[in-house]
């Protein structure tokens, strides 16, 4: 189970957002989609301190530059049918 499932699971692990709380791993989600995309579309990280390897454990997904975004977003998509 990947450290994101683990998370996602976890009630107590939330935040709040537009006055909603949200599970903290669904914010990861979102934000790793934003993340990524730049990454693999634009060859720009984030920020100085994100690591694509870091990704790739949290959400258990696997892939070079060029196939890694469509890995996620094939898991991605899955995730938020779950979730709703």
């Amino acid at each position: 189970m990947s450290t994101f499932l683990q998370d996602a699971q976890d009630e107590s692990l939330t935040m709040n957002y537009n006055g909603k709380d949200i599970p903290l791993a669904y914010w990861n989600l979102v934000m790793t989609k934003r993340d990524l995309s730049l990454w693999c579309k634009l060859g720009m990280k984030p920020n100085r301190h994100w690591k694509v390897t870091d990704v790739k454990k949290y959400f258990d997904i696997k892939g070079t530059r060029e196939t890694l975004y469509d890995n996620f977003i094939k898991k991605y998509g899955v995730l938020l049918r779950e979730q709703s």
